[in-house]
C-alpha cells in the first residue's frame, strides 16, 4: 500500500499555488499532529506493509525530525527496507535539521527549488534566493539519499538559454531526479484572484526535454526525469495502484471509493476520520487509468482503449503498441491523446 501525510504548514504562500497550505498556524502544529496520529492509526488500520511514504504539503519541514517521531512510531510496524519515504522540503529552512530527517528513516528528500535565478523566485514569489537553493540541495546530497529537486518553468522570464543554463545548474548538484511543471495559473491561486498570468506564450518543454536528455535525465512522467532512481510513490499513482491519504484535505482510493478528508482546519483536528466517499464507476476507473498511463511510461492496456481510435493513432506514430499495451510517444500531448481515446 501507499501512503500520503499531507503537512499543512508554510511560512508564506506563493502566488500560484492552489494547494490546502496555512501561513501562521504552526502554534496549532501540536494539536495537528495529535489529530494526525488518529487519523493515521485509524487509516492503516489492517493492512500489511506500506510500499512508499510521502510528506507533502505544504512544508514538511516547518516542523522538526523530534515533532515526527511519534508519526513514525506508528509507522515503524510496516516499513521495511524497500519501503521509499519521501519528504518535500522549502530550501528556506534549517538545514541542520537534514541529518535529523534521515536519522528517522526518510531516504528520498523532494526539495522545492522552483528556479536558480533570483529574478524568477521573486516572480514566483518564493522566499529564497539561489544561494540558500545551492546550499540546502549540496547538504541534502552529503546525507546520502536519494535527492530530488522541483523547477517551475514557462514563466514570461524564461528564455531558451537562461532554461538551459539553470538546468545545467541543476545537473552539477549532483542531484538523481528532477520535477519540472510548467507554470499554470489555478482558480485557488492569488495569481489568478490577482488577474496575474506571468506565463510566456510558446513552451519550452523540448528544449527542457533535449536538454535534461543530454544531461543524463530520462523523462519517465510529462514532468519527471531520473538519473539514478525514479520515484516508487509517483509512479504507483500511474499505476492506478490503490493509496491512502491522511491529514488535511488528503485523497484516497480504495477499491473503487475515492475517499476525501476534511478541507477545514479546525474540522479537521475536530474530527479527523470524518471523511466524504465519492463511488467510481469501473468506466470511471478505465478513464483514469488511460489518462494516468499514457502520461508515463506506465502504458495503457489496449483493452483501455477505443480500438479504432487507437489503430489511427498508432498509424501516425503517436502511440506504440507493445505486449498488449500502448505507449504515448510525446508524453506532453497525452492529455489530448487521452481525450481521444475515451
Amino acid at each position: 500500500m501507499r501512503l500520503y501525510i499531507h503537512i499543512p504548514f508554510c511560512d508564506s504562500k506563493c502566488g500560484y499555488c492552489a494547494f490546502n497550505s496555512l501561513t501562521n498556524m504552526l502554534t496549532f502544529k501540536q494539536q495537528y499532529l495529535n489529530a494526525l496520529k488518529i487519523d493515521l492509526q485509524h487509516s492503516i488500520n489492517g493492512i500489511d506493509a506500506l510500499d512508499s511514504i510521502f510528506f507533502g504539503g505544504g512544508t514538511p519541514n516547518t516542523l522538526t525530525p523530534n515533532d515526527y517521531e511519534e508519526i513514525f512510531t506508528i509507522l515503524s510496524p510496516y516499513i521495511d527496507e524497500n519501503t521509499e519515504i519521501t519528504m518535500e522540503f522549502n530550501p528556506n529552512r534549517d538545514i541542520s535539521t537534514l541529518s535529523g530527517f534521515k536519522n528517522l528513516g526518510i531516504n528520498r528528500f523532494s526539495i522545492g527549488v522552483q528556479s536558480f535565478r533570483e529574478d524568477k523566485l521573486k516572480l514566483l514569489e518564493r522566499n529564497h534566493n539561489p544561494k540558500i537553493a545551492y546550499d540546502f540541495i549540496q547538504n541534502a546530497v552529503k546525507c546520502d539519499v536519494y535527492v530530488s529537486i522541483d523547477l517551475i518553468y514557462d514563466t514570461k522570464l524564461d528564455t531558451k538559454d537562461n532554461l538551459i543554463l539553470e538546468l545545467q545548474k541543476a545537473s552539477e548538484l549532483g542531484i538523481g531526479h528532477i520535477s519540472c511543471y510548467a507554470l499554470s495559473i489555478d482558480e485557488d491561486s492569488r495569481f489568478y484572484k490577482k488577474n496575474k498570468n506571468p506565463i510566456i506564450e510558446q513552451t519550452l518543454c523540448y528544449t527542457l526535454k533535449n536538454t535534461l536528455d543530454k544531461l543524463g535525465f530520462y523523462q519517465y512522467e510529462v514532468s519527471n526525469y531520473a538519473k539514478n532512481h525514479k520515484s516508487k510513490h509517483n509512479l504507483s499513482y500511474w499505476q492506478s495502484k490503490e493509496y491512502i491519504g491522511i491529514g488535511l484535505s488528503a485523497v484516497s482510493r480504495i477499491k473503487n471509493n475515492r475517499i476525501y478528508k476534511q478541507n477545514d482546519f479546525t474540522s479537521y483536528i475536530n474530527n479527523p476520520t470524518k471523511c466524504s466517499i465519492e463511488s467510481l464507476s469501473n468506466n470511471d476507473l478505465r478513464l483514469e487509468r488511460i489518462f494516468l498511463g499514457l502520461r508515463s511510461e506506465v502504458g495503457v492496456e489496449i483493452n483501455d482503449a477505443n480500438q479504432e481510435k487507437l489503430e489511427i493513432l498508432i498509424k501516425e506514430g503517436k502511440c506504440i503498441k507493445k505486449d498488449n499495451r500502448i505507449y504515448s510517444t510525446n508524453y506532453f500531448i497525452s492529455d489530448e491523446l487521452a481525450l481521444w481515446l475515451t
